[in-house]
């Protein structure tokens, strides 16, 4: 895989994390009135999208890993269990503690503490012990899809098997069923797609850069003018922005770009970390008596910075070292040079 391709993954990924972060970041403003608020319209109302552009990403990258030469469900497994669960354990012993101290938001049972904690499917209510992880859920089953389904029936089969799911989510009003027929399976949906066309053509630069303009620009579009927004046309959005970023040749190594790249590294810490990071850039602005309006902008934008900022170090003291560590697990039955061979890829998954 061609490494601007890994790179424009991980700055894919950044743009979602941040999204995310920034649609959350009045959380960190609640000390401040309203009016001195001036937050960016569009991620104020879709950042959100985020996560739905998450879900593409991942089935881009499932489809990469799974289709790989001496792909087996063993290893498969392992890797996705190192991927996910270490830093979502810290996130969650984080989240105890604010609920021992009497900090976090909502009530929380110790039974439904524990049962989120394996990430398994919930059912609202009352839902996840930690709201993001509605959104691991679902992600552990598309990984337990793509992990039957393409060893058995292809890309093609996943791909059938996502678009009847999506369909049927749309058609029933996305009805419980342990996250199976559910609309949001259209994201994982394009991120297939654009795996698919990108195995079977080399796309030009410009053919990317209007595939990225053209996803952006008809997402903002739809946000100006909602009353022309139809099933699944975000989906179709953020599949043709995934399409240009991963094949757009940029420098990815400049300074203006580079820091793209390392925060994409990091995204999933701040995907877990940024809302318990806001909640407490609230509790320290309520301990002052006042503070000035002209402040307010520049506190959303600190708490946004600590959060990167810890986060990048919770993937180079945690992340890192647990993916490394599945990845030789995962991988002690191949040939060294194999192994090597596929350490990158994984630590992007």
């Amino acid at each position: 895989m061609n490494g601007h391709k890994l790179e424009g993954l991980q700055a894919a990924r950044a743009i979602a994390a941040l999204s995310v972060a920034y649609f959350h970041s009045y959380v960190a403003l609640r000390a401040f009135p309203e009016l001195a608020q001036h937050p960016i319209p569009f991620f104020k109302e879709w950042g959100f999208l985020g996560v739905d552009f998450f879900f593409a990403i991942s089935g881009y990258v499932i489809c990469l890993v799974i289709t790989r030469p001496g792909f087996t469900v063993r290893s498969f497994c392992i890797k996705r269990v190192f991927r996910l669960y270490p830093m979502y354990f810290v996130a969650m012993f984080l989240v105890a503690l604010m609920i021992w101290a009497g900090k976090f938001p909502d009530p929380v049972s110790l039974s439904q503490y524990l049962y989120s904690l394996t990430l398994l499917p919930t059912h609202p209510p009352p839902g996840p012990a930690y709201p993001v992880s509605w959104t691991l859920e679902r992600e552990v089953v598309f990984y337990a899809l793509a992990g039957l389904a393409i060893p058995v029936a292809g890309i093609g089969g996943l791909a059938v098997l996502l678009a009847g799911l999506a369909w049927a989510g749309y058609v029933l009003h996305d009805p419980w069923s342990f996250h199976l027929a559910s609309t949001y399976q259209a994201n994982f949906l394009g991120g297939v797609l654009v795996f698919s066309l990108s195995r079977l053509i080399k796309l030009p630069q410009v053919a990317a850069l209007a595939a990225l303009f053209g996803g952006a620009g008809w997402l903002l579009f739809l946000w100006l003018l909602p009353n022309r927004i139809f099933p699944f046309a975000t989906a179709i959005c953020l599949a043709l922005v995934l399409l240009g970023i991963v094949h757009v040749k940029l420098a990815w190594s400049h300074p203006w770009l580079r820091w793209l790249v390392r925060i994409g590294d990091a995204s999933y810490s701040i995907y877990l970390l940024h809302g318990i990071i806001l909640y407490y850039a609230w509790w320290l602005g309520a301990q002052f008596d006042h503070l000035p309006n002209w402040l307010c902008e520049v506190w959303r934008f600190g708490a946004l910075g600590v959060c990167c900022a810890a986060s990048w170090w919770t993937w180079r003291l945690i992340e890192r070292p647990f993916i490394n560590f599945g990845n030789r697990i995962a991988d002690r039955r191949l040939k060294p040079h194999d192994a090597i061979s596929r350490t990158d890829v994984s630590q992007t998954a």
